[in-house]
């Protein structure tokens, strides 16, 4: 897997709402030289690539805006997790979307609970980021504002872009100038330290969702006709960074029609190069022919997760036990498998 330099990156209906809102692999090395007396060449092995976590591109981290925060409106109410929040969030975004900042060089931190809580992103590449989310529509200019209760903060400062929300009671107008001060402070100190950092790159960067799976193999596993709804992030700027930054994808299927209406069959969703994260994943470890690593949970309103390891790749599958003769992502899970590590089968 090749390693390139980044400095600046160019830049569902079950419990899905709009989003309008690393792993180095390591060269094959030679095994052990064989001993002077050998009189054949040893095969080289290839080594396990070490799992290892992508560096931001600033020296920012999560545990100065935890400081920051703690200062604007005191200790939170939960420990502050490296990843973003799952309070009101996109039903595409637990597990791999969790951690697209990270994987695209920046950050991402949240902490607390629907009564109190925040969340702080921040990414390099902030004007490849800003631009393609305008295109489409889905960025509207800098904003600091607070209202009852909330705050959010967007803007960029150099090469670095910040987004912030605050939920907080007694929050109102009086505190978006102190708000912005503090988040301006903390973008600019990223600005301030933006490097060049490894990033790794993926076969499924950018991949289409036909990939994975098709249409047709999604129709075959629930004898019922599946519709493909690839469009169903929203745009904004997480939905910039996860589909057009990082590559990853949001592969919804469906029964034809409205993506609001009908049987849910399958979600996926991937994070390219994310076998550093997939090891945080909770859940009961299973075998998977294929895979590299497998782990089953299930959410909290009866969503059944398979979560797969191939190569350096992290793909999530979820069904919902609904009713629509795909609540077990285990079928799905197979032909996934081998499409990307033998190739789709040809048409019957």
């Amino acid at each position: 897997m090749r390693l390139r330099s980044l400095t600046v990156l160019g830049i569902a209906a079950l419990l899905l709402v709009s989003g309008c809102t690393a792993e180095p692999a390591a060269e094959p090395k030679p095994s052990a030289s064989p001993s002077s007396t050998a009189s054949t060449t040893a095969t080289p092995t290839p080594t396990p690539a070490p799992i290892v976590e992508p560096e931001p591109a600033f020296d920012v981290t999560c545990d100065d805006v935890a400081a920051t925060m703690a200062e604007l409106v005191g200790e939170p109410s939960t420990p502050v997790a490296p990843v973003l929040s799952l309070v009101s969030a996109m039903g595409w975004l637990p597990g791999p979307a969790q951690h697209m900042f990270q994987r695209a060089g920046g950050i991402a931190c949240s902490a607390g609970d629907a009564e109190r809580g925040w969340e702080v992103s921040m990414v390099p590449g902030a004007d490849a980021v800003i631009a393609g989310a305008t295109e489409r529509q889905g960025y509207w200019g800098e904003q600091a504002r607070c209202e009852e209760d909330w705050c959010t903060f967007e803007f960029p400062d150099g090469e670095v872009l910040l987004s912030a929300s605050v939920h907080e009671p007694g929050l109102g107008e009086a505190d978006a100038a102190r708000g912005e001060e503090a988040m301006r402070r903390l973008v600019a100190s990223a600005a301030a330290s933006i490097h060049d950092v490894e990033y790794i790159d993926s076969e499924i960067v950018g991949a289409a969702c036909e990939r994975f799976i098709t249409e047709q193999e999604v129709s075959e596993l629930v004898g019922e006709e599946a519709a493909l709804f690839t469009d169903f992030g929203g745009w904004g700027i997480p939905a910039e960074v996860y589909e057009v930054v990082n590559g990853s994808r949001i592969c919804y299927f469906k029964s034809p029609g409205s993506e609001y209406e009908g049987s849910s069959y399958l979600m996926l969703t991937t994070l390219p190069a994310g076998a550093w994260a997939f090891e945080k994943v909770d859940g009961d470890p299973v075998e998977w022919e294929g895979a590299d690593a497998a782990v089953r949970s299930s959410g909290e309103h009866g969503e059944n997760i398979l979560d797969l390891r191939v190569g350096v790749d992290w793909i999530r599958l979820m069904t919902y036990d609904n009713g629509s003769g795909a609540a077990d992502p285990a079928s799905f899970a197979d032909v996934v498998v081998r499409n990307l590590t033998v190739g789709h089968t040809a048409p019957q």
